[in-house]
């Protein structure tokens, strides 16, 4: 009964998503009054902001490409739209935190370990594996830019989590759906292993993300505990978003959702 219940669920279209993602496009201005990063607030989170922005702001080439290849191998052109707009979201995300940082008198970062990692990951392979890491990124973002606005009385930075976190929500749908349509028509067992994996690779970063800005996020409210909860309520709560069991996916009939097998070979960028 539940399996029957689930599979009403009806993902979106690329071309939805390209439609969501237009109307989603203009910026928002940044609050230049109200008050400035304290000295406690600074020491808090300019280097986590630093380090966030720095994450923003791929250009995302290699995406672009493997998105390229997907919409070629399945005639889904309106997908490869779709990612060109995420993929501007994401940088505009990163100029809103830039300029916040530079209201506040500090410069951007050029390299970090951390989001040095996760870009060779998003490159290891093909679509999937791309797609799989940034959606963890972004789950993990949802926590942490909640954690970050309440870390401080900063309207625009207030303002700038606020507008993320809105963005954020319909990222983990956009990727989480796509995860579900290329995962379609894979036996039980292999989607099993590449659910093991993706939570092996979840749990690495939930952890990273604390050593890194746990500062950030215990100021806005939450202690390692809480955060650790909240985080997967968040991925199961994408989970169920990437289980193409829980879709009629072959009630649409489209390519988009019964796409072939898409090369893992691609630039390495």
């Amino acid at each position: 009964m539940t399996a029957k219940r689930k599979a009403h669920r009806v993902p979106k279209s690329s071309r939805e998503w390209v439609e969501h993602f237009y109307a989603n496009e203009r910026p928002e201005a940044l609050p230049q009054e109200g008050p400035r990063l304290s000295e406690a607030e600074r020491d808090a989170v300019v280097a986590s902001v630093q380090e966030f922005q720095l994450g923003e702001s791929s250009e995302g080439r290699h995406l672009h490409w493997l998105a390229t290849e997907y919409a070629r191998q399945t005639g889904d052109e309106d997908y490869l739209r779709a990612t060109e707009y995420f993929i501007r979201e994401e940088q505009r995300h990163a100029g809103y935190l830039r300029d916040f940082l530079a209201l506040e008198g500090f410069g951007t970062v050029k390299r970090r370990w951390a989001d040095t990692v996760f870009r060779r990951l998003r490159n290891l392979a093909g679509l999937e594996v791309c797609v799989g890491v940034l959606l963890t990124a972004e789950i993990i973002a949802k926590v942490y830019y909640a954690g970050l606005k309440g870390a401080t009385r900063s309207p625009a930075l207030r303002a700038i989590c606020g507008r993320i976190l809105r963005d954020e929500e319909a990222h983990v749908r956009f990727q989480s759906e796509r995860l579900a349509i290329l995962r379609h028509g894979r036996p039980e067992v292999g989607r099993k292993l590449t659910g093991f994996l993706h939570r092996t690779l979840f749990f690495g970063a939930c952890l990273v993300v604390w050593r890194n800005h746990g500062k950030v996020v215990r100021r806005g409210g939450l202690d390692f505990r809480s955060y650790w909860r909240r985080c997967w309520e968040e991925f199961e709560a994408a989970a169920e978003m990437m289980d193409p069991e829980s879709y009629a996916l072959s009630a649409h009939g489209q390519g988009s959702l019964s796409p072939r097998r898409v090369s893992n070979d691609g630039p390495d960028l």
